[in-house]
């Protein structure tokens, strides 16, 4: 079996959270068999995901809030453009970045909500904790 920890902690699609313990602890972790996990995972070991839920709309349309995202944490800088979950000072995010000349830009795929940038002025501030693989919703839907 293929194992994915539950992290303890809530990724902000919106305006950062430091706060931890916002997942239901029935939920502590995600098995997959061999073959599923390859081709969800595409032959990553099972230390090196996480799941994380998010809170938040700012990636609405992309990311809605409560949706589960599966994180690749053996990435932890800048590797290319796409969702990656991150800091900035002490907060947690989950934002699209995109590389432009001099500087990362900080994208909310929820247009209600202005892009921003990490620069040399601010690079210091900003850690990546991993890279966005997948995301599942939790949609509730009523059936009666």
């Amino acid at each position: 079996m293929f194992r994915i920890e539950m992290l303890d902690v809530s990724a902000s699609a919106g305006m950062g959270y430091i706060q931890s313990g916002d997942v239901i602890d029935v939920i502590r972790s995600i098995e997959y068999n061999n073959e599923q996990a390859a081709s969800l995972f595409g032959g990553r070991a099972p230390d090196t995901v996480k799941v994380v839920n998010v809170r938040g709309d700012s990636m609405a349309g992309t990311i809605e809030p409560g949706d589960l995202i599966f994180v690749d944490v053996s990435i932890s800088s800048f590797d290319g453009d796409g969702i990656y979950v991150f800091g900035f000072d002490d907060k947690i995010y989950v934002k699209r970045l995109q590389m432009v000349p001099d500087k990362i830009l900080v994208i909310s795929d929820n247009p209600k909500y202005k892009e921003w940038a990490v620069d040399q002025s601010n690079e210091e501030r900003f850690y990546v904790f991993g890279k966005v693989m997948l995301s599942q919703s939790q949609a509730m839907k009523r059936h009666g």
